[in-house]
């Protein structure tokens, strides 16, 4: 996009005319792609002849279209940047690192600064804007403490190319996830309606009449005496989406104080279980595969991240020191 704070102003050519007006602002507007356009219509920062129009408004030839670059919002002094970015693959199109648990992705309500977004603005990175400018490079996000692979666009190009792939479900992603009960079939898919809960808008549930579809393929990899290794499969990128379909399901993510009763109950065996799986003191949820195709050049690029120190150690406790041998060579067969 053009420096903040600067207007574009073009006459629209007699090629151009008879054409949506954001893909007319995209073609005449240098670094402007179509949806920083749309964004900018929908602002109103878009004027044809002097008058908002919508997206889809078809400009007449010798119409005169002035574009406004917003100034970036201003943002809080950075406060002590939380660790260091942990880089799994990066060319320049893509970034993908592996996100710790209890890192927060963008900056809200109660999370100014000590983000992820603060760690990728430090490290002086080219990040796309097509998100907004105070959600640089990101495609995607995790929950604060789920762990694991994000994708970040260094460019607009790849953002929109990685946005597509997301909207067409053609990425996939593996996450492992440690759940209460050990009896589930060696393979399961969990299929709903989605939406939020009556009773706290901050929450989500598959049990709803009606909503968006939800779709959570898994694989059974380990079993314990109270709990389960599972890799999940979303078929679909729905918030919370697989805590909600598991402890819905019967088999609460360890750790999952929102959804599940998050630990063994009192006096559950074998007790050195028990007492290892309650260790980990966030949802013992973590994104470890993901495969897309790199915006550049079609090819398919495959990204793990390996567990961190707190899922490892109890995954060990539970499982033995060979669990690792459990997890499959591809994570999408």
């Amino acid at each position: 996009m053009r420096n903040p704070g600067e207007d574009v102003t073009f006459e629209v050519d007699p090629a151009r005319g008879g054409g949506r007006l954001d893909v007319t602002v995209a073609a005449m507007a240098p670094g402007v792609s179509r949806s920083a356009a749309q964004r900018l219509i929908t602002a109103g920062l878009v004027l044809v002849d002097g008058r908002r129009r919508p997206q889809g408004f078809r400009v007449a030839p010798g119409a005169v279209v002035r574009v406004s670059i917003p100034l970036a919002p201003e943002r809080p002094p950075p406060g002590p940047l939380p660790g260091e970015l942990h880089v799994l693959f990066e060319d320049d199109h893509v970034l993908a690192i592996a996100k710790r648990p209890g890192l927060v992705v963008h900056p809200g309500a109660g999370h100014q600064s000590g983000t992820l977004v603060d760690l990728l603005l430090a490290s002086g990175r080219s990040l796309s804007v097509v998100g907004g400018e105070d959600r640089p490079g990101l495609v995607h996000r995790l929950d604060r403490d789920t762990s694991g692979v994000m994708l970040i666009a260094k460019t607009d190009a790849a953002h929109e190319a990685l946005s597509r792939q997301f909207k067409d479900r053609t990425i996939r992603k593996g996450y492992l996830a440690l759940v209460l009960g050990p009896h589930l079939p060696d393979r399961g898919t969990f299929s709903s309606s989605f939406g939020r809960r009556a009773g706290d808008r901050k929450q989500f549930t598959g049990r709803v009449a009606s909503g968006r579809e939800a779709v959570t393929e898994y694989l059974t990899l380990l079993r314990g005496g109270l709990c389960a290794l599972v890799l999940a499969r979303p078929k679909t990128g729905r918030t919370h989406q697989i805590r909600v379909h598991f402890a819905e399901g019967g088999h609460p993510i360890v750790g999952d104080r929102v959804y599940g009763r998050a630990y063994p109950r009192p006096g559950s065996r074998p007790e050195a279980e028990a007492e290892a799986v309650r260790r980990i003191e966030r949802q013992a949820l973590h994104a470890w595969a993901i495969r897309f195709r790199h915006p550049a050049t079609g090819e398919p690029v495959e990204v793990k991240a390996p567990p961190p120190r707190d899922l490892r150690t109890v995954l060990s406790a539970v499982f033995g020191e060979e669990w690792p041998e459990a997890l499959p060579g591809d994570p999408f067969l």
